[in-house]
């Protein structure tokens, strides 16, 4: 008896751990194993654990029929609350309003996707699960995966004790390929500073965000997976040792533009308490598609497939076989990124119906300016070059950004291209292209995020630029000439020294390599931990990193991850300066061309632009009763169908018999490496003063807004919305149900 209480004791103290480990989640236990890091220190390894149905035979690009059934009378319930507090809102006071808002949230924890079914027996958990099917561009472009991909990791340091901060990491790969899978993302490091390490693997490609508009294929079934992720995890992280309510997402190139999307998607902003967004955010031209319908008409087309109508594709490919459906993609995805800087399957701006779960249907750049993003701290950066070109582009004027809206050969455009020339291609023409193309597409973007988040939160934000160049750069190993050409860090470059990767296997570190190995896992576990990455100094830490404050002027403050830390007043001083100088002329929030509203509008449209050039007017064209009498005919010709198949859907009007026209292609481009029940408390600001964090200083009062009926043109009167506030505060073309309670908000109603 003592002898086994010895036991026991030593395990809780970490001096033994068990052979066999059992977690009991939701679902049912599962076991897993003990694993070792390179260290000698163990730790507990749950791999292949579901965390969702398996979208598999009908479920394919669908969503549950039974869940727009179920949730139509919920939705009802959200529009006549709201006629409700609009039409009264003078005198209605709290309750309908937040009544609407616990019926929305009542609605968004039920849709899909739904969680795993529960299994009996102890489940093994000993081994990773499938990844998504795809075309492997690090293993000889081989098909691999499987639908049934919808599989987490978790890694923990113990099972018992104080709960520890969560790191929860999107893999990259263009929305394309790859995997949470320890052949590139081995949590050893992590571990060993007492964090839970969670990887996920989520659909990609078609799979993952095909968009038909409509309500089966709304579009962003790999971000919806990524919040079904973060739910389960909130719901059992507990059960392996980890703190539920310190959930840190990070992720890489497409990774990062999930985590900037998952602090502002409805569906988890309440999830995230802290965000680590590396080379990439949803601010880049490649982080959406631009005509999804297109996309998808081209894919069924190279299947084979002749059919003119949206039903007609969805039959079409939910029949065909998958790895067909993944090869096809996978060579429009390459040829689209490397000759137009574009990605084919990629998120969009979801249209809203009844019932349908949508993770984003408003544009990023809106929720970003109108500050409608997680207020956590947020870690953001690059590295020091991004990509390469392969073939080179004589016309620089292809390197400005079509939302600028500049007329090739026109003034505007010819002095911009001719300081392009000074900027970039003044001395080592080679490197001065890598700098203009990775400047397009990572950091000029990188560099605008935070200038907006400055504004839009009153949390840290800690920027950095990695520029360190040893053994352990993934370039190294890929594209040794390459690297040593250019005497640069490329793209991912940083994840040969956060994660264990069998890539690097073997690879002998210098002892700098690990020196800075130990700085960068430092850097990030603390953030993690305490939401600021330097809280003291140490021998691999020298430098204070002081966040991006709304106070500092014009410059960001920048750590300079390299041999030495060093904190810089802002990276490439002058580039990004004539990169500000071309945007605050020309780029226009309310001139950008929506494609997901305009190629296919709504046939229950709420709101439309009006953008009067001096008031900034925002019109409702239809009434909020033509709203709610639409959801009665819905329901009552669902509940007059004994059999219903779905919920009638909006007419969808056919696809267009010649292909839609395509975008100014952009620079040619090759990538060196391809990539609650209960909110979580505000991070501390850990020793920060409030001086120094954005968001604290005096800000300009919104301008009012009101709401008031005017004549229409034929003397009825007509309800208007009027929106008063600047331009860049412009919300939206498609105001759908699911958005109201944010737009009533922003009107001045109480929440």
């Amino acid at each position: 008896m003592i002898a086994a209480v010895n036991d026991f004791l030593d395990d809780l103290r970490g001096g033994r751990m068990s052979e066999a480990p059992i977690v009991r989640v939701a679902q049912g236990a599962l076991q897993g194993r003990i694993a070792n890091a390179p260290s000698g220190k163990a730790y507990y390894s749950f791999q292949g654990i579901p965390y969702a149905k398996p979208p598999l035979g009908s479920l394919r690009f669908k969503i549950e029929k039974d869940n727009i059934v179920k949730m139509c009378d919920m939705m009802l319930r959200v529009v006549v609350t709201l006629l409700s507090a609009l039409r009264y809102r003078d005198v209605c006071g709290d309750s309908p309003l937040s009544h609407c808002t616990q019926t929305y949230q009542d609605i968004a924890a039920t849709i899909a996707p739904q969680p795993p079914e529960p299994w009996e027996d102890v489940r093994d958990a000993t081994v990773e699960g499938n990844v998504s099917a795809q075309v492997d561009q690090m293993a000889g472009r081989q098909y691999v995966g499987d639908e049934n991909c919808l599989f987490l990791n978790v890694y923990t340091p113990r099972l018992e004790g104080p709960p520890l901060p969560v790191m929860v990491f999107i893999h990259g790969g263009g929305f394309s390929f790859g995997s949470g899978n320890t052949s590139l993302y081995g949590p050893d490091y992590l571990v060993e500073k007492d964090v839970v390490v969670v990887t996920v693997n989520y659909r990609l490609g078609p799979l993952g965000f095909l968009c038909l508009y409509t309500p089966e294929v709304p579009g962003n079934a790999g971000l919806k997976d990524m919040a079904q992720a973060l739910r389960w995890i909130r719901d059992n992280v507990q059960g392996f040792g980890g703190d539920d309510a310190n959930l840190t997402v990070f992720g890489e190139s497409a990774g990062g533009v999930a985590t900037s999307l998952l602090t502002a998607s409805p569906l988890t902003r309440n999830l995230v308490s802290k965000a680590v967004i590396q080379s990439g955010t949803a601010l880049h031209s490649w982080a959406f598609q631009s005509d999804p319908l297109y996309n998808a008409r081209q894919l069924a087309r190279s299947l084979g497939c002749d059919a003119e109508d949206i039903d007609g594709i969805l039959e079409f490919l939910s029949t065909t076989p998958v790895k067909d459906i993944v090869e096809a993609a996978s060579q429009t995805t390459e040829e689209d990124f490397i000759q137009k800087g574009a990605i084919t399957f990629a998120p969009v701006v979801e249209r809203e119906f009844p019932g349908v779960e949508a993770a984003l249907s408003e544009s990023f750049i809106d929720l970003l300016t109108s500050g409608r993003v997680a207020q956590v701290p947020v870690m953001i950066g690059s590295t020091a070059l991004e990509f390469t070109e392969q073939r080179r582009a004589e016309d620089l004027q292809a390197f400005l950004p079509t939302a600028l809206g500049l007329t090739r050969g026109g003034p505007e455009a010819l002095a911009a291209e001719q300081r392009l020339h000074q900027l970039y291609l003044s001395g080592e023409e080679r490197l001065g292209r890598a700098q203009l193309l990775s400047d397009l597409l990572i950091n000029v973007d990188t560099h605008r995020y935070v200038q907006y988040l400055v504004k839009a939160t009153n949390r840290p934000i800690y920027y950095y630029r990695f520029e360190y160049v040893g053994e352990l750069n993934i370039s190294k190993k890929l594209f040794p000439k390459l690297e040593e050409e250019l005497k640069g860090a490329l793209h991912a470059d940083e994840l040969g020294y956060l994660f264990n990767m069998e890539l690097l296997r073997d690879v002998e570190p210098t002892p700098q390599d690990v020196k800075m190995r130990e700085r960068m896992v430092r850097l990030w576990t603390n953030f993690a931990k305490v939401g600021n990455p330097t809280p003291d100094e140490s021998h691999y830490l020298t430098v204070r990193w002081q966040p991006v404050s709304e106070g500092t002027g014009e410059e960001l403050p920048c750590m300079r991850l390299a041999s030495e830390l060093a904190l810089l007043p802002e990276p490439d001083g002058d580039r990004m300066a004539f990169w500000d100088d071309l945007y605050s002329k020309h780029f226009k929030i309310w001139n950008l061309s929506d494609q997901t509203t305009t190629t296919l509008p709504s046939t229950i449209e709420i709101v439309s632009y009006v953008q009067h050039q001096h008031s900034g007017s925002l019109v409702v064209e239809e009434t909020i009763e033509t709203l709610v009498q639409t959801m009665h005919e819905t329901q009552q010709q669902v509940q007059t169908d004994p059999e219903p198949e779905v919920v009638p859907e909006p007419s969808v009007p056919e696809l267009p018999s010649e292909p839609a026209p395509q975008p100014e292609p952009e620079p040619v481009a090759a990538p060196t490496v391809v990539d609650a029940p209960h909110a979580p408390e505000p991070a501390p600001l850990n020793g920060v003063k409030e001086s120094q964090v954005n968001g604290t200083h005096d800000r300009k009062p919104r301008t009012s807004n009101e709401i008031k009926m005017v004549q229409n043109s034929n003397g009825h009167p007509k309800d208007v919305i009027r929106a008063n506030d600047p331009p860049e505060d412009d919300l939206p073309k498609n105001i759908g149900v699911n958005k109201f309670v944010n737009f009533f908000e922003s009107l001045g109603g109480k929440k």
